[in-house]
């Protein structure tokens, strides 16, 4: 699948596997994250705006894979804790 989409007044060429509306989904969470930098930061230029964005966005990541990974302790120590029980 490929589309153009905009993001932060640029165009881009996208392709993936996933349908338009997930592209479109992502394209715009993504402009939307830098249009807020930009906005923060209104005299830096488009490659820092874009850095800074990719850096908020792997933040963002590492800490729900964080997250995700302490649910799947807590449920697997749940699951533990069931299985002894019911022993």
């Amino acid at each position: 699948m490929g589309m153009r989409v905009r993001i932060l007044n640029g165009e881009y060429n996208l392709r993936a596997d996933e349908n338009e509306e997930y592209l479109e989904r992502i394209a715009g969470y993504v402009d939307n994250k830098a249009k807020g930098i930009a906005s923060s930061f209104p005299h830096k230029e488009k490659e820092e705006i874009g850095i800074l964005t990719c850096l908020n966005i792997a933040d963002e990541f590492y800490k729900l894979k964080e997250k995700n990974r302490k649910a799947r302790e807590r449920i697997q120590q749940l699951i533990e804790k069931i299985e002894k029980n019911s022993k």
